[in-house]
């Protein structure tokens, strides 16, 4: 027989749990940040708010539609006790008081506090992060939850710090603790794929893929800059050595040519090339504190997205140009050539005189741009925010 906290609950709302704590970390400036922020609050509402909706109209104030679900929830979140909930419409239930080793508090303190406040899911936004603040539990008592973003500490293009990382115990007793969650979501098909392989139950895991419409109601910014390709991000898998060769290729021929990179500037220019720190061309414009508006500014200016990354967990920049109007030229890999589905800007990786190649016919020629784009927005049309909090949401149901 199970235990008394683990029978179902009928008449009183059951307590669902949000880990909000990426948001309080350097998850929040990542595509694991907006994934948070996006799913989180619609996620939030829609359960929270099923108790109070008017029968008479289901749709009414439910941001994801109808889902039928039985009983009430209420949600809750579990933060850092140092740092200001950054969900305010989501009430705190657990703080986390400062460890000097905070995976442990996760493995030994958080199991029990589960039961003391009578939670009865537990949602994980990022398991096997390479984030030590944050760690999955290996107790959970089958109410865990978990986001698996990606694989990127043991790829084998990993950097020497996400190696080291994957043999911590932290990462180990994570691996344990997501093979044994309720739940495990995936954002893309290739994701699932190496779920299986690493041994996670194919029955366990929910394919829930990421929104594409989260700076339809942004204003852009005032931006002046005409001429530019654009870039995203700042890590080392997302290649920008391999975009500077081919820009520095095309600007023989396109002397106006500038490049735009939205990113750290110290990250960056440790990808690009040390000797840049003190000498970097005049071509080159790096904008490393972007806002929303400036972000979206800059994709409906710019020539084209050039996005060589080497691995993605899903790749939401990609989205977020097709959606608004900028070309995108992107590797032949999953999942990225999944999303962008459109075979003339899918190029093989590493291939320096394809990419130069294709970027000057977007350039030249009108009717091959014009394809690419409208290719972009009817694929980014697909992906929307509140479907994925419906996948989300359904799974409560099971």
């Amino acid at each position: 027989m199970r235990p008394k906290f683990l029978q179902p609950i009928h008449h009183h709302p059951q307590i669902v749990l949000f880990d909000l704590r990426p948001l309080q970390t350097s998850y929040s400036q990542k595509g694991i940040g907006r994934c948070i922020r996006e799913i989180a609050p619609r996620l939030a509402r829609s359960l929270g708010e099923n108790s109070k909706r008017n029968t008479q109209d289901p749709l009414k104030d439910n941001p994801i539609g109808q889902l039928n679900i039985p009983s009430a929830f209420q949600v809750f979140s579990l933060v850092f006790a140092s740092e200001k909930n950054p969900l305010p419409e989501i009430p705190v239930l657990i703080e986390m008081p400062k460890w000097k080793r905070p995976w442990l508090w996760d493995q030994l303190v958080l199991p029990f506090l589960l039961i003391l406040k009578k939670v009865h899911r537990l949602q994980n936004f990022v398991a096997l992060g390479p984030l030590p603040q944050i760690s999955f539990p290996l107790f959970h008592f089958g109410r865990g939850l978990a986001v698996v973003y990606d694989y990127h500490l043991f790829a084998d293009t990993a950097s020497d710090l996400e190696k080291f990382y994957r043999q911590t115990w932290r990462i180990q007793l994570q691996k344990i603790g997501i093979s044994h969650a309720r739940k495990v979501f995936v954002h893309a098909k290739s994701i699932e794929e190496e779920s299986i392989q690493r041994g996670i139950p194919s029955h366990k895991i929910i394919l829930a893929p990421l929104g594409s419409d989260h700076l339809d109601a942004t204003l852009p910014d005032a931006w002046s800059m005409e001429n530019f390709i654009l870039s995203i991000g700042d890590t080392s898998n997302k290649n920008l050595a391999f975009t500077f060769s081919v820009l520095s290729l095309l600007r023989s021929r396109f002397i106006h040519l500038n490049w735009v990179i939205i990113g750290n500037r110290d990250l960056v220019l440790a990808q690009l090339d040390g000797a840049l720190r003190e000498d970097l061309p005049t071509w080159i414009t790096i904008l490393p504190q972007a806002t929303d508006g400036l972000v979206k500014a800059c994709y409906l200016k710019a020539l084209a997205l050039v996005f060589p990354s080497t691995r993605e967990g899903f790749g939401i920049p990609i989205l977020e140009a097709m959606r608004l109007g900028c070309p995108v030229l992107i590797p032949d890999i999953e999942p990225m050539k999944s999303i962008l589905n459109y075979a003339p800007t899918t190029l093989p990786l590493e291939n320096r005189e394809t990419w130069g190649k294709t970027l000057t016919e977007l350039l030249q020629d009108s009717e091959k741009r014009k394809a690419a784009v409208v290719a972009g927005k009817n694929q980014a049309e697909i992906f929307t925010w509140d479907a994925t909090a419906k996948i989300f949401a359904q799974a409560y149901l099971e």
